[in-house]
């Protein structure tokens, strides 16, 4: 459900921001973790390459990560700032209590004018158990049909911004991951001591190139 978000997702971002700020210090301030650059990019995107000395790529990633999560949280947070200006329009213009309702009860009352034609329509289709019982809470009635689109906009609105913070958070784990093979990509091209090209006359009269890459052995 879009509209429902955990109660524990901001305690989790609060511990994200932290990690990245107890890790930034670590580098400021010289502090050597010994950990491989792959998993210092997987902690803090960037990380690895810093400490390679690849300090543009680090720029990149970091960059990209601080916007991914600015983004991440501004649209969780105008989507809950819509989500409670919904709420606020619908108890004024349909009469209801908003109290215990989840994301399929605003889907249903934006759809419908009130409680009424949302049972017949469902009874009709003989689907008894999705019909709201009357008096129990759940009943609403749009004083007009244009506040009651008027909500259905804004719902969808909110629903739209969730959506996109989900996205968001997909977008910062790949951060991490491409900047994690980044890091792996780097330390290997390190060990790299000498590439040589020979042109080679094969039998059959064609010409190529023969490539040898010499690593340091760790």
């Amino acid at each position: 459900m879009l509209c429902n978000f955990p109660d524990h997702w901001a305690f989790k971002m609060y511990q994200k921001t932290f990690l990245i700020i107890l890790l930034n210090t670590a580098v400021l301030y010289g502090q050597s973790l010994k950990l491989h650059p792959m998993a210092k990019s997987a902690l803090m995107p960037g990380w690895g390459e810093s400490a390679q000395g690849k300090y543009l790529r680090a720029r990149v990633f970091r960059i990209s990560e601080l916007f991914l999560w600015t983004s991440c949280v501004g649209a969780y947070t105008f989507s809950r700032y819509e989500r409670s200006s919904y709420e606020a329009f619908a108890a004024e213009h349909a009469g209801i209590n908003s109290e215990g309702k989840n994301h399929q009860y605003w889907v249903d009352i934006g759809n419908y004018q009130n409680i009424t034609l949302f049972n017949e329509e469902h009874l009709r289709f003989r689907e008894p158990e999705d019909i709201y019982k009357a008096g129990t809470g759940f009943d609403w009635a749009w004083d007009t049909d244009s506040n009651r689109k008027n909500f259905e906009d804004m719902r969808i609105h909110s629903d739209g911004l969730a959506l996109t913070g989900k996205f968001l958070i997909g977008a910062v784990v790949l951060n991490h991951i491409v900047s994690a093979i980044d890091a792996l990509y780097l330390t290997r091209l390190e060990r790299i001591q000498s590439i040589t090209l020979n042109p080679v006359l094969l039998h059959n009269g064609d010409a190529g190139l023969n490539m040898n890459i010499t690593f340091v052995v760790l």
